[in-house]
């Protein structure tokens, strides 16, 4: 599995490399958010008669880092795969539900999300 595409490697354009996901880590964070539970309730001379209660919800969200290898082209990848030109990492949020596809698909998804990558194809 990987992706096909022009890449810009030092200023010279390779017009099939082939860039491949090696690796894919997740941290789980916990986010905390406020929300209004009951709104504030005013006196008629504007006072507070009873004040506004928030509730504080915990959410747990999986963030995946993720590595890829550039290759010249997929032939040199196969031949090679520890030849690459060049690597690089990035991140996204993702998903472990039961559900949901597999990191390194999700990766390659994430990754075609990028400006640079949106018209890469499937390999």
């Amino acid at each position: 599995m990987g992706l096909k595409g022009s890449y810009d490697f030092k200023g010279i354009t390779i017009s099939d490399a082939y860039l491949q996901v090696t690796s894919v880590s997740c941290d789980i964070s916990s986010q905390s958010k406020e929300e209004l539970k009951d709104e504030a309730v005013y006196n008629s001379d504007g006072t507070i008669k009873t004040e506004a209660v928030y509730q504080t919800t915990w959410t747990k969200q999986p963030y995946f880092s993720y590595k890829v290898k550039v290759f010249k082209d997929k032939e040199l990848r196969d031949e090679n795969p520890n030849g690459s030109l060049t690597e690089f990492s990035s991140s996204f949020v993702g998903s472990l539900a039961a559900t949901a596809k597999n990191p390194v698909k999700q990766a390659y998804e994430a990754l075609k999300l990028k400006d640079e990558y949106k018209d890469y194809t499937d390999v």
